[in-house]
């Protein structure tokens, strides 16, 4: 191959790569792009496979006799020459390789750009637009409103709620507690004591109880009257309370009878309260409402029990109870334990 030949195909192929690389990486291409793509490739391999099947032709011996051999044998030459073409070939087809796969994904892009944009052009319209913005306000709107809604809803409940947590508090307070003296009643009294009880089973301090019972209580009903009566039981109830720290419980347990529950006291300092309630009781005098010229010295009887182990709320009311009937049985006015 001469020199001007080579030379010739060496600036057609640089030109016509160029070309190729440029119609590749050029987007939006017209529709005769693609085929002047094809079109610079092909040449471009044309011409490298020109320009290798003559370097090798170049290596042949000359035919003749005169011909001098060449310093490497034919079948060497030959073996070198093929080698060099595959890998230009490769080197073309792995070029080829990445140049298609730019162009497809340049194209696939393009094309989905380009569908997108008509789709946009075709669906929405000036007016389209407009009347969307508008309909998406409206619901807006209605949303806001439907949330302000939702919103007053739930403060109105919330507040409903809290009314009735309050009234179920209060029904359940009332539930527990004496009308009369407002002392906690017997239902009261049963819920208390049963704690109490569970806390000393799981190792807790000693628990003892007061049973009192106002002596003679029906004699003053039949002197004096039910409203008397009432008074005497509020005017007691008082005293008892009066006698008792924050963590002990007064509850009116049926009638004239009456409870002290006692946590954390042993037996001697339970005795010594109910001994100091009826030395109280033994100083003061009830006074007739509307009658202060009426007065009356109200005493009690006192029965007292510790829960001992193993024993449950009914076995220390049982024990109470029995102590009290000795304490009455014995003269009234007394202590038994």
């Amino acid at each position: 191959m001469t020199s001007m030949l080579r030379i010739l195909l060496a600036v057609v192929s640089g030109i016509t790569g160029l070309a190729a690389l440029y119609l590749v990486n050029s987007p939006g291409q017209p529709v005769y792009g693609k085929a002047l793509e094809v079109a610079a490739i092909t040449l471009l391999l044309a011409i490298t496979l020109i320009s290798t099947v003559g370097d090798v032709v170049k290596k042949q011996p000359a035919a003749g006799p005169s011909a001098t051999p060449p310093a490497e044998g034919p079948a060497t030459s030959l073996m070198s020459s093929a080698e060099d073409g595959n890998a230009v070939q490769l080197e073309v087809s792995k070029l080829l390789a990445l140049l298609r796969q730019h162009a497809e994904a340049n194209g696939n892009f393009s094309n989905v750009l380009e569908r997108a944009r008509d789709d946009l052009h075709e669906s929405l319209k000036a007016e389209q637009v407009r009347i969307i913005i508008s309909y998406l306000m409206i619901e807006n709107d209605k949303m806001k409103a439907r949330t302000a809604n939702l919103q007053a809803n739930l403060e109105t409940s919330q507040r409903q709620i809290e009314r009735l947590k309050n009234n179920l508090a209060t029904a359940e307070a009332q539930g527990l507690s004496d009308p009369l003296t407002g002392l906690k009643n017997r239902r009261g009294f049963d819920v208390v004591l049963s704690s109490q009880v569970a806390a000393c089973r799981s190792g807790g301090p000693p628990l003892s109880l007061i049973l009192a019972d106002i002596d003679h209580f029906k004699a003053i009903n039949d002197r004096y009257g039910h409203p008397a009566g009432d008074d005497v039981l509020k005017w007691f109830s008082r005293i008892l309370s009066g006698n008792v720290k924050g963590r002990d419980t007064v509850a009116r347990y049926g009638g004239e009878e009456f409870a002290v529950i006692l946590p954390a006291t042993p037996l001697e300092n339970a005795c010594k309260v109910a001994a100091h309630i009826k030395a109280q009781l033994e100083q003061q005098v009830w006074q007739k409402p509307g009658a202060p010229n009426t007065m009356l010295r109200v005493t009690a009887s006192f029965g007292v029990a510790e829960l001992t182990d193993g024993e449950g709320t009914s076995g220390l009311v049982a024990r109470a109870d029995s102590r009290l009937y000795e304490a009455k049985s014995g003269g009234r006015n007394r202590v038994a334990a």
